[in-house]
């Protein structure tokens, strides 16, 4: 099939029509009449000779050929837009809001070190977290996020091939209410088992939890209460006299302010590594490359934790951005 023949002005069209199963979002999105984007539907239609969008009941649904094709009218859409973009990125003379999906533990243990570094660096740059939400593999491939920070533990959820780059490592300790801790002494298996807990849920409904990607850890009989933030377990375990296992670097910091005390699990608990997955549509976008090395910058720039003769190599992809899948 010539390309000389096709109307690529039809692609964008393509990708909304896919992406909403709906022609009036499509058209809204895309700031078209409903009439016009009906037309070109129609003529997508016959290019593709597929009917790429049917009724299911009072809804359209994509059929079964527009899935298909939807990474790749993705992707050449983002090829094509990328034409149209500089090859370069100067971050002190260009606007850009980097989209990132991340948890409120990232965000809490590394928002501040990127804000810092982009007012020493730009006028116009900024980053806005995104919550990780349930579609956050159908953002990543829309492009609506850029990057996403999360454990490699976490992105064995996603059933997409992803460019990623370690960024750091955490380790899991038990937290306890430093005025009212369920236990004395040491903390045992058997005291950590029996004892009241709190956890960290991703979502509030079809839920992962901590259990789910880390299904070695010993899970405790008496769960009380989950949340939904990494960072309301310190205050939770505070005021309730439960246990909580999380990340060192956020423990640390919480029981800084005198909140909870820091204690080793009383088992076999592996490290967290945490790495920065990019949407496979900014895979040459210079402003992304950008804010990859500052990640990885500010990563590196983070405090050392206390050394651990036992811990686990840092993993090769440290050296050197790998594929996932």
């Amino acid at each position: 099939m010539s390309l000389r023949r096709q109307d690529l002005n039809l692609l964008p069209i393509l990708r909304e029509l896919i992406r909403t199963e709906s022609v009036s979002r499509a058209a809204e999105n895309i700031h078209l009449s409903q009439s016009a984007t009906s037309g070109a539907l129609a003529r997508l239609r016959s290019v593709f000779d597929d009917e790429l969008l049917v009724m299911d009941g009072r809804n359209m649904v994509a059929t079964p050929f527009a899935k298909s094709i939807q990474q790749k009218v993705e992707e050449a859409c983002s090829v094509i837009e990328g034409l149209y973009q500089p090859g370069t990125f100067d971050p002190k003379t260009e606007t850009r809001q980097f989209n990132i999906a991340a948890t409120d533990y990232v965000a809490y243990v590394m928002g501040g070190h990127i804000a810092r570094c982009m007012l020493e660096r730009s006028d116009a740059i900024s980053v806005r977290f995104h919550p990780i939400g349930r579609n956050l593999e159908q953002h990543l491939l829309y492009g609506d996020i850029d990057i996403a920070i999360l454990s490699d533990r976490g992105a064995e959820h996603l059933n997409t091939t992803l460019q990623s780059q370690w960024l750091f490592r955490d380790e899991r300790v038990v937290i306890a209410s430093v005025d009212n801790p369920p236990f004395r002494g040491p903390l045992t298996l058997e005291t950590y088992l029996a004892s009241p807990h709190a956890s960290f849920e991703m979502h509030q409904f079809d839920s992962v939890s901590m259990s789910q990607i880390w299904p070695e850890i010993e899970r405790p009989a008496r769960q009380v209460v989950s949340v939904p933030h990494f960072t309301a377990l310190p205050e939770t375990v505070a005021n309730s006299g439960c246990l909580a296992l999380v990340q060192k670097r956020l423990a640390m910091q919480m029981a800084a302010a005198g909140l909870v005390s820091i204690h080793p699990p009383p088992f076999d608990a592996p490290p967290v590594d945490i790495f920065a997955y990019r949407s496979p549509l900014r895979s040459h976008d210079p402003a992304v490359d950008w804010i990859m090395t500052l990640l990885v910058e500010v990563s590196a720039g983070l405090p050392d934790l206390p050394a651990d003769r036992s811990a686990a190599p840092i993993p090769a992809s440290a050296q050197a951005i790998g594929t996932r899948r």
